[in-house]
């Protein structure tokens, strides 16, 4: 065909480019296979004249070896469970904690609609606390859902009978 070029003789599809056999022998020079660092400073140089800080007399190289306090854990590691809480072995299953959610849900659109809300938010906070590991704080919002769910169907209930009351009581009026 007229116009397309058949790919160099020496060089196979597979195999690397002079760019990537460059970068090998480069990794292959270096320990760790990582390029070197650059140079002490980041590699910027200073406007003529002014040679780093008032008093400075110019660049000092690094304290040699590991640095104060290396080798101590200062940070906690990953999987380790902050603040003294013990984890949960492995094959041990995390406590299951009631969410009261439906309940709240419930209680909200039949019985009485602000202390509902408050169930519903403790509710909601029961999953969250508990994934991240905060089993005592989600026990304690359960115990608030609950606590709300019940209020909401007490004062809703309270709320039915009066209204049944007060109904009979202008049937009564009217019919005598």
């Amino acid at each position: 065909m007229a116009g397309t070029q058949d790919p160099p003789s020496s060089s196979d599809w597979g195999d690397p480019t002079d760019w990537q056999q460059q970068q090998q022998q480069q990794q292959q020079q270096q320990p760790g296979g990582y390029p070197p660092p650059p140079p002490y400073g980041g590699g910027q140089q200073q406007p003529p004249g002014q040679q780093g800080y008032p008093g400075q007399q110019g660049y000092t190289q690094p304290p040699s070896g590991p640095p104060p306090g290396y080798g101590q854990q200062q940070y906690q590691q990953y999987g380790q469970q902050p603040y003294g809480q013990q984890p949960y072995g492995q094959g041990a299953a995390a406590p299951a904690i009631q969410t009261w959610l439906v309940p709240a849900i419930l209680v909200t659109l039949f019985c009485f609609l602000p202390t509902g809300i408050a169930a519903i938010v403790f509710a909601s906070q029961v999953n969250s606390k508990r994934s991240i590991g905060d089993y005592a704080g989600a026990m304690e919002a359960s115990k608030k859902a609950r606590l709300w769910t019940i209020v909401s169907v007490v004062v809703g209930v309270v709320f039915i009978l009066i209204w049944i009351i007060a109904v009979a009581a202008s049937n009564s009026t009217n019919t005598g």
